[in-house]
């Protein structure tokens, strides 16, 4: 599924910074969404051969005016956001990321909490509101769970990626959800007990101050924030084998298997993106059919523009990203890296690219 471009901002495409000996670098700019930021902002810092900066307008058209080289997204841009860049797009994949669910239960640790696909779409859809409701007692026998405590999600005020990512995925795995929501938003209309925070950045605090809270956020920011201790496993169908009493024999079942958005979770879903990827490298991982995949995964890309010849210092700062270098750099910062099929798939493109 596509979705819109969510954060881009302006900058001057290209800046000179005085080297040693006097000599002027060229650093290329690059601006955009912030579930990849962590990213970009480490590899540039490390490589210094770009800058990236978190922006909340939409300035795709930025491509079209030449003022920004490349832009950050999670999920590629649909038709109607690729053609504000004034002409045609290419995507550069570069990383995977999870987009984790954490909560404030007291007494419990958000790491021990299990919520299916289809649960997590009636918390966010209002329809599930306590954290003793049946739905959420049926996969947490193992734990104790308050005989009252509403839940209280903590979602963006203003459009966001990670709002599309979100709400992408619940549409998917629940009927609830598209009924009383809608499908895939940037802004969608949550209901229940919402807390509407300014920016992105402010869910991981929401959540930590407020008992009973849940919020979704990217693996990279709950990783800053020190919240991985609250971040649950998120549930889907798997076919599971199992043993037939003590009679030696097997059978398969499908049953819910919980997934935390671990490094090797997350590239399963990436592993899965080699036989579903598209032509233009672009490809949708929520709710990945693959087995132990991590049911929330986003793919980030670098986007430029294809029918201009390509800066020298570009192509280089692209080539970071897609390198051993830059890739194994990703699992610190709370991503996954991309599979070989996909980096060597983008490293041609920007071989054969003008």
């Amino acid at each position: 599924m596509q979705r819109p471009l969510s954060v881009i901002t302006t900058g001057a495409a290209l800046v000179g910074i005085a080297a040693a000996g006097g000599l002027a670098v060229t650093m290329v700019n690059g601006t955009g969404a912030e579930l990849p930021s962590a990213a970009y902002q480490a590899w540039c810092t490390t490589s210094k051969l770009c800058t990236y900066t978190i922006a909340d307008s939409s300035g795709i058209r930025d491509l079209r005016t030449g003022r920004a080289t490349w832009v950050g997204v999670d999920e590629e841009l649909p038709p109607s956001e690729a053609r504000l860049a004034g002409g045609p797009i290419a995507h550069y994949p570069t990383m995977l990321s999870g987009i984790a669910v954490a909560v404030n239960i007291p007494g419990i640790k958000g790491q021990g909490v299990n919520l299916t696909g289809e649960t997590l779409g009636d918390i966010f859809s209002g329809t599930v509101t306590n954290w003793n409701a049946g739905r959420i007692r049926a996969t947490n026998r193992h734990l104790r769970l308050p005989a009252s405590l509403p839940i209280t999600l903590c979602v963006p005020r203003r459009a966001s990626g990670e709002s599309w990512d979100m709400s992408e995925y619940l549409a998917k795995v629940s009927p609830t959800f598209r009924k009383r929501v809608g499908s895939e938003s940037l802004k969608p209309r949550w209901k229940g007990d919402v807390v509407r925070v300014s920016h992105v950045s402010q869910m991981g605090e929401c959540m930590a101050a407020r008992k009973g809270g849940i919020t979704f956020l990217p693996v990279a920011d709950a990783m800053r924030e020190g919240l991985t201790h609250d971040i649950v496993a998120v549930g889907k169908r798997e076919k599971v084998t199992i043993k037939v009493g003590n009679t030696g024999k097997t059978k398969t079942v499908v049953r819910h298997v919980f997934i935390h958005p671990t490094e090797k979770a997350v590239q399963k879903a990436g592993h899965f993106a080699a036989t579903n990827e598209k032509s233009d490298l672009t490809v949708d991982l929520t709710n990945s059919a693959a087995p132990g995949a991590y049911p929330i995964t986003i793919e980030a890309y670098a986007v430029v523009r294809k029918d201009r010849k390509m800066s020298a210092a570009t192509r280089k700062t692209l080539a970071y990203f897609l390198s051993p270098k830059a890739q194994a750099m990703l699992p610190g910062l709370g991503y996954a890296p991309l599979p070989k099929s996909q980096l060597a798939q983008a490293r041609q493109q920007l071989k054969t690219a003008r």
